[in-house]
């Protein structure tokens, strides 16, 4: 019984902790502020009241709709808390220190919110993504594979250049994962993204695909195999 409250409160606060990136990823694609105004409706303007921010709960309960416009409500929202959920119980399994957990913590708070921002605007933010890279690699305290970071940012970069297959920010996140891990696992990170991407695209049918969430699926992939 312990054991399934204690799932209950990591699954919960990794639904909330996603609310809030999920509400931050929107702001900063649309250059807007994070902090103001607060919480409100993008129909009609109106604040929002306590009682509508739970987490999970409160879009059921007001049956995916604003309470005072009747404006539907994204469901990629709720999606959003439920995999910010899943995430925080996979993390919480699949590390055993303090310091495992935090770095891990940390890796996948920023691939989720990096992915929402590419789902949105296709950008990955350099204010973002540098104290994100720094933060983890003090985090890890492991010698950074510079070589390899060079020499991926420059094969991809030409790829991107010429074949206009992958953004900039692909290449920049996947230059900052093999400057964590090494070629060897942004390799395959990069292998499981595309395959990821391949069975995606006929679902989505758009002509341009953010490639960054399939990545961030790529990396959730490489620690679970």
């Amino acid at each position: 019984m312990m054991l399934f409250l204690l799932y209950c409160l990591l699954f919960y606060f990794g639904a909330s902790l996603a609310s809030g990136l999920f509400l931050c990823a929107e702001r900063l694609a649309n250059k807007q502020s994070v902090i103001r105004p607060r919480s409100h409706c993008v129909s009609c303007q109106h604040l929002l009241p306590w009682w509508q921010l739970f987490p999970l709960f409160s879009y059921l309960g007001l049956h995916r709709r604003c309470y005072y416009c009747q404006a539907p409500i994204s469901m990629a929202t709720w999606w959003a808390e439920i995999i910010g959920g899943g995430l925080a119980i996979f993390i919480w399994l699949t590390t055993s220190t303090t310091s495992e957990l935090l770095s891990t913590g940390w890796l996948f708070t920023g691939l989720f919110l990096f992915s929402w921002i590419d789902i949105q605007q296709q950008i990955l933010l350099p204010q973002l993504f540098i104290p994100w890279l720094l933060t983890l690699l003090l985090l890890q305290a492991t010698t950074p594979h510079l070589l390899a970071a060079i020499l991926l940012t420059c094969c991809l970069g030409l790829f991107a250049y010429y074949s206009h297959g992958l953004g900039s920010g692909d290449v920049e996140l996947l230059a900052g994962l093999t400057l964590l891990y090494g070629l060897s696992v942004s390799s395959r990170i990069l292998l499981y993204g595309c395959l990821l991407a391949l069975l995606g695209y006929p679902l989505l049918r758009k002509p341009r695909l953010p490639f960054i969430p399939y990545l961030s699926l790529g990396v959730w992939l490489y620690y679970l195999i």
